[in-house]
């Protein structure tokens, strides 16, 4: 499934400042996408992506790969996590390790670019809704009743997927391979230009992103306008008393900077 952008007629008079605040080692690939468009970016991270508290369960877990019947990644995090632990612990990574990982499955197609970087292929991705609601609707096309399947994935997360799958008849277990933690104070400068609304638009790329931006700069987000990821990150930003002004048509960064520059 390939997302295209329609052209713009002259992409250096889009002159707009926008406001990246995914964690930094995320946001080259969506700096790029805005750049080319002409725009200026600035980065102020809203949360930290850390180990988890302890690994013994997710190591034990990862030495039994091969008895699970599907692996589910939620994000590009997980991904990143699993593995270089996985590195970490037999380095280099043992062929029969990746030759034993199950059907695996990714939320989206970044976590599926990042699973083929570790020399995962062929897994499945929902074919329209990038979240957990696409991965159940993915799933309960195939037989499920009785498989075991494992969901890799960080400390926090809805539990509607787990719970769905669980209803299909999956044995469902899960392990945290990370944990993502608030920032709560921006740099001066980002302060400022947010404070005096020299920034035009922030991004949002998950609901945990949302709630830690709202907290990090309460009312001053009012001089800007937020641009939502996706119908679950809308919901919350909403809930929250920010509503974005635009929303990508696909969970997709490069849907995303579209219904950015489209706005406009």
């Amino acid at each position: 499934m390939e997302t295209t952008c329609a052209p713009m007629t002259d992409l250096t008079q889009w002159k707009q400042r926008v406001l990246l605040t995914r964690p930094a080692h995320q946001c080259h690939e969506l700096k790029r996408l805005f750049e080319d468009r002409g725009a200026t970016v600035f980065v102020q991270p809203t949360i930290e992506i850390l180990p988890p508290p302890e690994w013994q369960n997710a190591d034990d877990t990862m030495a039994s790969i091969a008895d699970y019947d599907i692996l589910v990644f939620a994000s590009s995090n997980g991904v990143r996590s699993f593995f270089e632990r996985v590195k970490s612990l037999q380095n280099p990574v043992d062929k029969d390790f990746v030759e034993n990982i199950p059907l695996t499955v990714a939320t989206g197609l970044g976590t599926a670019e990042s699973l083929a970087g570790y020399g995962v292929g062929n897994c499945l991705v929902p074919s329209e809704s990038f979240d957990a609601e696409g991965i159940v609707a993915l799933l309960s096309n195939h037989k499920i009743a009785g498989k075991r399947i494992l969901l890799v994935r960080g400390n926090r997360g809805r539990t509607l997927l787990p719970d769905e799958l669980t209803r299909l008849g999956a044995d469902v277990e899960q392990i945290s391979v990370y944990q993502s933690v608030d920032l709560t104070v921006p740099s001066p400068e980002i302060a400022s230009l947010v404070q005096y609304g020299t920034i035009q638009w922030v991004t949002v790329t998950s609901s945990s992103i949302g709630r830690a931006l709202v907290r990090m700069f309460g009312e001053n987000l009012r001089r800007t306008k937020l641009a939502s990821i996706s119908p679950i990150t809308s919901k919350t930003l909403t809930a929250v008393g920010f509503p974005p002004a635009v929303e990508a048509k696909e969970a997709t960064l490069a849907s995303l900077v579209e219904a950015v520059v489209q706005a406009e």
